[in-house]
């Protein structure tokens, strides 16, 4: 069977979600692959490089997710579609999830870009709740910071019970979404 760099980086996504980010080697994905780890080289330029395509491809499916979560959607309703869907994404993959987090500090403005996506839809959302363009900085910034935190605080909790912690994300992104429309919509 010929290897694919599509199957490198399936096989590096695998590994890290069932064993975590640091059990990510090219020894490792070259022995899930069959091969020997220098026919990796054909494909990847090193272990650096082969997590930011693990990183770049969970992005775009997250993002994607999101985006689809969010159709036929506005305002406070999409906001909290989207922050369900971040949330599965994680319990799903967290493996991917962690390199996603990894490559935010070792990542290249293709990084970047795919990041903006998603900061774009939540800009979009935002501004579908009328809270003013002027305001839109800020508020993402509350949002993104409070999903990637909370999310992340609650993912031990996650593998337990899921739906649990879906409720509980959407219960304490009602409160900010309250502190965020009273300190907005009075303005």
């Amino acid at each position: 069977m010929r290897v694919t760099k599509t199957a490198v980086i399936q096989a590096a996504s695998d590994i890290a979600d069932e064993k975590g980010l640091n059990n990510v080697s090219l020894k490792v994905v070259a022995e899930r692959l069959n091969i020997r780890t220098p026919s990796l080289y054909n494909h990847i330029e090193n272990l650096d490089d082969l997590l930011r395509e693990v990183a770049h491809n969970g992005m775009h499916t997250m993002n994607q997710r999101m985006a689809q979560a969010a159709i036929g959607k506005s305002g406070d309703t999409a906001i909290k579609a989207v922050a369900i869907e971040y949330l599965n994404y994680m319990i799903e993959h967290c493996g991917i999830y962690e390199t996603i987090q990894w490559a935010t500090w070792h990542g290249t403005d293709e990084t970047a870009k795919i990041f903006c996506e998603y900061t774009d839809l939540l800009k979009t959302l935002i501004l579908s709740c009328h809270l003013g363009t002027e305001n839109v900085s800020e508020i993402l910034n509350l949002l993104t910071g409070f999903l990637h935190g909370y999310t992340t605080l609650q993912l031990r909790y996650a593998f337990s019970d899921p739906q649990k912690v879906r409720t509980e994300l959407t219960i304490a992104l009602d409160t900010v979404l309250a502190g965020i429309h009273y300190k907005y919509d009075s303005e």
